[in-house]
Formats: C-alpha cells, sequence, structure tokens
C-alpha cells in the first residue's frame, strides 16, 4: 500500500505568494496527496484563501495559532500531531512546486529514509511578474524557459529545476546536502520517534538544522535530490538566523539528545 502524503505549508500572512502556492498544488500530476497550512498567526485572509481552495477540490485543511512572534516549530509540531498522513512533506508560503513534485516525492519516499530536495531561487522581477499574474506558473516547468531565464541572469541554482535524464540524477545526487526547511520529507513515524520540532526554537532559524542532526543520530538516513522534488522560491529580502538560535543550536548540539522535551509532547 502506498504512504499516505500531506504536504505542510508553513504560513505567515502573504496572500498573494500564498495563492501562487496553492495554485501550483493545484495544478499537480499526482493528486494523491492532502495539504495542511500550518498558520502562525495570519489574519482571516489565509483562511478564507483556503476555503476558497477546498472548493476547487484541494484536499486541504488551515490549523492556526496567536501571533506571539516568530514560532514555527511550534505549528508544525501542532500539523504533525493532526495528521493522519504517513509521510509529511515541510515547505513554506513562498516556495511554488513543479508540477510533478508530488510525483517525484512519491516515487522516492520510504518509511525509513528522509528526503531534501532543493529550490530554485527566482530574482525580483520574475517574482513580481508572478505576483502580478503577467507570467503563468506554467513557465516553471519549460526547461528552455528556465535556461534562458538563467541566462539572462533573473533566477539561480536553474539545474535544481530541469528534469535531468534518470543517469544524470545518479552522478548529481551522489553528494549529501543539507536540509532546506523549505523542501523537506520525513516519514511522521520518524518525527513522532524524536518528538518532532523543538519549541525552544523561537525566532527565526536552525530549527530544521537541529531536527535533521536528531534523526540523523536516531539512525534514518536521508537522501537529497537535484533534478527532481523541485521547488521555485519567490524573492524576498533575505533573512538569517538570530544569534540567540544559533547558540541555542550548538548547545543542543553538544547534549547528543536525538530526542528534545519540549516538541509535540512537552516533557517538564
Amino acid at each position: 500500500m502506498t504512504p499516505s502524503i500531506e504536504v505542510i505549508i508553513a504560513t505567515y500572512n502573504n496572500v498573494t505568494d500564498s495563492e501562487l502556492v496553492l495554485e501550483g498544488y493545484a495544478r499537480q500530476t499526482c493528486k494523491a496527496f492532502s495539504i495542511c497550512v500550518a498558520d502562525d498567526g495570519s489574519g482571516p485572509e489565509i483562511a478564507e484563501l483556503v476555503q476558497s481552495y477546498r472548493k476547487k477540490g484541494l484536499t486541504i485543511r488551515h490549523i492556526w495559532q496567536e501571533d506571539c512572534g516568530f514560532r514555527r516549530a511550534m505549528i508544525l509540531n501542532k500539523a504533525i500531531k493532526s495528521s493522519n498522513a504517513d509521510y509529511l512533506i515541510f515547505t513554506d508560503n513562498d516556495c511554488i512546486p513543479s508540477r510533478h513534485f508530488i510525483n517525484d516525492y512519491q516515487q522516492r519516499l520510504s518509511l525509513d529514509s528522509l528526503i531534501f530536495g532543493r529550490r530554485v531561487d527566482l530574482f525580483n522581477g520574475i517574482s513580481q511578474q508572478l505576483r502580478q499574474k503577467k507570467l503563468s506558473i506554467d513557465n516553471l516547468d519549460r526547461s528552455l524557459w528556465l535556461l534562458t531565464m538563467a541566462l539572462f541572469k533573473k533566477l539561480k541554482r536553474v539545474e535544481v529545476g530541469l528534469r535531468l535524464p534518470n543517469w544524470e540524477l545518479k552522478l548529481v545526487n551522489k553528494r549529501q546536502r543539507s536540509a532546506l526547511g523549505a523542501n523537506m520529507g520525513i516519514p511522521r513515524q520518524a518525527l513522532i520517534a524524536v518528538n518532532g520540532f523543538d519549541n525552544d526554537f523561537v525566532g527565526y532559524g536552525m530549527e530544521e538544522s537541529d531536527i535533521e542532526r536528531r534523526l540523523t543520530l536516531h539512525g534514518y538516513q536521508a537522501q537529497s535530490i537535484i533534478g527532481r522534488c523541485c521547488l521555485f522560491h519567490l524573492y524576498h529580502a533575505e533573512k538569517t538566523p538570530h544569534q540567540t538560535a544559533l547558540d541555542l543550536y550548538y548547545t543542543k548540539k553538544q547534549s547528543g539528545n536525538t530526542t528534545c522535551r519540549n516538541g509535540i509532547e512537552h516533557n517538564e
């Protein structure tokens, strides 16, 4: 029996980008998945957007927590705990999926391993054209268009978005790459085993590095993928992890623990 898949989209406001992302999931070649919009305190517009895509036929749910600052780990844990799926794909509400995104994951997922996908970074010009509906997201799946945009320096990491032949996939994916919080697939049972994301990470950054570390210590193997499982990242000003998050990560790394105390379940 094929494991069930749920895409968990970490979300905070930004209805315009969220609509582009949900439109990307509406056009998937594989329809065997559900979506959870994990909302870290948005206004009512996100709930209304979710409802509109539910009416369009997406299997989609919306969970929300009060806006008390950046608490991505906590809302993701709520999504994990309430999910009925076997396999969870984590992403953000500024990452448009390739139309083959779910199918690529479905062909590679395993309940004893992790998948780390990558993303093409769209620069501001293309991103604004998409937001203003002057450019169709269908272009993102056209290799010639992607290569042309890369040539004119309108995006970067074009190789991530090209659907490489199988023999070339094996060559480019020999090197292991670290987790990207906006594109990673994890069996739900693995997340339960390590008690999910660590809620101690409040503020931007490092929660995905921490869970990658703990899952690896727990014995889960990861495969990183270029040429499949692709997302297209809409431009915004770059964020960097807070120093407090970096310090917390290294402190927890030194402990060597595979489970966190303050995760899906809270252990005082």
